[in-house]
């Protein structure tokens, strides 16, 4: 595959509609993404091509902090392409592996809203707001992403294909939407609002075991009810997710609005959770109120909690689950000396061998891959798909390379975070393992140094005894 002016690095999506590539825009010496279609391919066909340009003509007329930007749209050989910029935090799919804090969830409504004000104020209307398709550009910068089944408020398209589907997202869809009539704006309010759900919830507001029942539901059955706890966000789920459009908010602006008042007046009070130690409000569903009261117990049993650097404020981590990350490291024997024992590797991040020379679009491409498989958590496995492995080989090209080192150092950070859920877990040997391989690459780590003490601490009380710490009892 070959596009003039963008040197191609690697596939990292294939769609129903294109197939995504990781690229340099060589004028510019600049990471990009590249949607490309093959309108030679099997699948292709005149409203797939155009559906293809759409999208780029659509993104490229919008301009907002909370849309993806589209750099170039255009023709080589048989291919169309898009570039657009690159992006490397993640999606809203990945974050919501982890709980949300209902702060957290009003801060990205409202960016989000205020990108769908700017993309209807244009004309247009998503029509697959998902998890998926919210990506993030840092920390606090949702985007949104793939226009690709949007359209024109104007146009003459409708929601149903030509075989009678509609398109969408089931457990984001509109009931209009799923009529197959026309749609407006409100419509995206309608899947945010399912979204704002899943975000203080965990859980899909309609479930079903067929994708029909869940679309019964969103047409027929009532806007689901939120715990006790969550009771203040119920109004403007209400009013986000109301089955007759002309009960949702106006437009975009006037939901935005309302999330700022909403947030200003929880900023007013300075009430709050008994047990709300992770400074975002109060929690968003019951596991993450057990969590919270084991992170205030490892707070009064270690008193560390300005070191505890990721349990509390990074609960919204893109991280998968903790216990998708295994204990022993699968590390390259041609790279470290032996293992010590069965679940704690030898590492040494001391390269010494000579170095091999690569060229610079290598090193960028791992440099990508090992930021990526620190987000994903492939810190020590699988075999030469994980952050030490592209670091290590960064290392070898270039002893001196600060982003690989800092690269390494960042592993142990990880390890600690996820030493730190075990803690809250009640997996202290879990942690111990953590610890002990987060050390080999920062021995002087400070959080890990004094996780190695709170964990055998706080491993030999019951439960009922770090009540007792906790309440003087």
């Amino acid at each position: 595959m070959e596009i003039p002016g963008y040197k191609i690095q690697q596939q990292v999506g294939q769609g129903g509609m294109a197939t995504v590539y990781l690229a340099l825009q060589e004028s510019l010496n600049r990471s990009v993404v590249l949607k490309i279609l093959d309108i030679n391919g099997p699948t292709a066909n005149e409203t797939l091509i155009e559906r293809f340009l759409s999208e780029g003509r659509i993104v490229a007329s919008l301009n907002h902090p909370n849309i993806i930007t589209i750099f170039d749209i255009g023709i080589a050989g048989h291919s169309l392409y898009i570039s657009m910029e690159y992006i490397d935090g993640g999606d809203l799919k990945m974050r919501m592996e982890l709980p949300i804090t209902p702060d957290t969830a009003l801060d990205y409504l409202a960016k989000i809203g205020s990108g769908l004000d700017a993309a209807h104020k244009m004309g247009v209307v998503h029509r697959d707001i998902k998890p998926a398709n919210i990506m993030f550009r840092d920390e606090n910068t949702p985007l949104i992403t793939d226009f690709g089944i949007s359209k024109q408020i104007d146009g003459v398209d409708h929601d149903l294909t030509s075989t009678g589907l509609f398109l969408g997202s089931p457990n984001y869809v509109s009931p209009e939407q799923a009529d197959g009539i026309e749609i407006d704006g409100r419509t995206d309010i309608y899947s945010l609002g399912c979204l704002f759900y899943e975000m203080l919830t965990g859980e899909k507001p309609y479930a079903s075991t067929t994708v029909y029942d869940v679309i019964i539901k969103h047409k027929q059955a009532p806007v689901p009810v939120l715990e006790k706890e969550l009771a203040e966000f119920q109004p403007l789920l209400n009013k986000m997710m109301a089955k007759d459009r002309d009960k949702r908010f106006k437009d975009a602006a006037e939901m935005v609005q309302a999330i700022k008042e909403l947030q200003n007046a929880r900023n007013a009070t300075t009430t709050g959770t008994d047990f709300d130690v992770t400074g975002g409000g109060i929690v968003t569903n019951k596991s993450t109120q057990t969590l919270n009261i084991l992170l205030v117990l490892l707070v009064a049993a270690g008193g560390i909690l300005g070191t505890l650097q990721y349990a509390g404020s990074k609960m919204n981590d893109t991280a998968p689950r903790i216990e998708n990350v295994p204990i022993s490291a699968d590390i390259p024997d041609t790279i470290i000396p032996p293992v010590i024992d069965d679940s704690v590797p030898a590492i040494s991040t001391n390269i010494a061998e000579a170095p091999v020379k690569m060229s610079g679009d290598v090193v960028q491409a791992l440099h990508w891959l090992g930021k990526k498989s620190l987000q994903d958590y492939r810190l020590t496995s699988p075999p030469e798909d994980n952050a030490y492995y592209y670091y290590t080989k960064l290392l070898k090209a270039d002893p001196g390379d600060r982003i690989a080192a800092a690269g390494l150092l960042n592993i142990a950070d990880r390890y600690a975070y996820l030493a730190e859920r075990s803690i809250i877990e009640n997996n202290y040997s879990k942690a111990q393992a953590y610890i002990a391989i987060g050390l080999k690459f920062n021995p002087n780590h400070t959080t890990l140094i004094k996780l190695i003490k709170l964990n055998a601490d706080i491993g030999k009380k019951s439960f009922m005894e770090k009540l007792k710490d906790l309440f003087g009892g």
